[in-house]
């Protein structure tokens, strides 16, 4: 009898790979059709059509007799692999210029990794897509308050795409990427940034929030670099998650490249951490209290018992913090954020906090002109900028 056709789809075989496949690449699919829809850039599109043509490639080798399917998978393959090579003839090429004032160092012998997802896909569009993601499965971000951090997304990438010194950098999101598949993460990476001059500059070592080390929040800190004269270096954490193995690791190599750079006043350095960074500066500060002149903390996430330690305490007992928080915050409320205010007050810290009426967890996005002339009055205050800064 002639073998019909339908028949390697609908064998045993055929049917537990097909069921397999779909089941695995489900995630896959939808993710591709969202980026497709709502994708912003070129390179974007390419890479979710390159991975919607070509998915399904296996599936159709089931029916690689039928003319029909041997037409399907080659029209297929060409659109999906064309699509896949000019999506990677655009991705950032890097290689570190020690002389650049904008730069990503790699300490830990670690490299570019030019064509991995995170650099096929412009961070800007893995946001856009990550909103759409974290509405639906976050009770904390609401549809409203994800259009809005859209809005202010875009209008942030369209300042990093049109800047000569950031357009450059490759994305570091990959190391977020690992750890959510279960690997560790890496450490060694840092975004530095060193404004015009010929002196020493005080710096602020900042730690990113939970996702990863945004190019976003480099070109915010660029322009506040620019505008005061202080060096930014940012070290990356995986998904910043700094209570795990590694974080303290990644903190102290930052801060020993801030001790050994000639441009950077090792005497002046502060630390600073978004959102999960907080918990960060938190154990930096325990671990080290000696290296920084002062902390920020913006939407921060606290462990209250680290901030309760006697380490802690002894370290920081009579030194200054400066705490940014918004009123609208639903990950770190402001009652969470007035507890741990009291905590350090009594251990005699010198306690600025600001409560930003209106405001949720991303007021660095959306009120950065605010958030940071607090932060330079706040250093300016308490003399951790000389009068010969900007």
């Amino acid at each position: 009898m002639r073998a019909t056709d339908d028949e390697p789809q609908f064998s045993s075989f055929g049917c537990l790979f097909s069921v397999c496949w779909t089941l695995l690449t489900l995630p896959i699919w939808i993710a591709a059709f969202v980026l497709l829809a709502t994708g912003i850039t070129t390179e974007g599109r390419l890479f979710a059509l390159a991975v919607t043509c070509l998915l399904p490639v296996p599936l159709n080798l089931l029916h690689l007799h039928s003319m029909r399917r041997k037409v399907v998978t080659a029209l297929l393959l060409v659109v999906g692999t064309g699509a896949l090579f000019l999506c990677a003839n655009r991705a950032p090429a890097h290689r570190d210029d020690p002389g650049a004032a904008a730069r990503l160092v790699y300490q830990s012998g670690d490299s570019h990794a030019r064509y991995s997802p995170a650099n096929l896909v412009p961070e800007i569009d893995q946001h856009i897509l990550g909103s759409y993601l974290f509405a639906l499965i976050d009770p904390s971000l609401s549809w409203d308050q994800a259009a809005d951090l859209r809005n202010d997304l875009r209008r942030i990438y369209r300042e990093v795409a049109n800047d000569p010194d950031l357009a450059p950098l490759p994305s570091v999101l990959g190391s977020a990427y690992r750890e959510m598949l279960g690997l560790n993460p890496r450490t060694g990476r840092l975004f530095v940034y060193l404004p015009e001059g010929n002196q020493p500059k005080p710096a602020i070592l900042f730690l990113h929030g939970s996702l990863g080390n945004f190019q976003g929040s480099w070109q915010i800190w660029k322009s506040f670099a620019d505008e005061n004269g202080i060096a930014i270096v940012a070290p990356s954490f995986g998904a910043g998650n700094w209570y795990k193995k590694g974080g303290l690791e990644a903190i102290e190599q930052a801060r020993l490249f801030c001790e050994e750079h000639p441009m950077i006043d090792s005497k002046r350095i502060v630390l600073a951490g978004l959102s999960n960074g907080g918990m960060g500066v938190t154990r930096g500060a325990r671990a080290t209290p000696n290296a920084w002149r002062g902390l920020i903390y913006l939407s921060p996430v606290f462990e209250q018992t680290v901030v309760d330690s006697e380490e802690f305490a002894n370290g920081w007992a009579g030194r200054s913090v400066l705490i940014i928080t918004g009123e609208e915050d639903k990950r770190t409320t402001p009652t969470r954020i007035r507890e741990v205010e009291e905590l350090m007050t009594g251990l005699t810290m010198k306690v600025e906090s600001h409560h930003l009426p209106d405001e949720d967890h991303f007021l660095a996005y959306s009120d950065w002109p605010k958030v940071s002339r607090l932060m330079i009055e706040w250093l300016r205050n308490e003399g951790h900028l000389s009068e010969e800064d900007p």
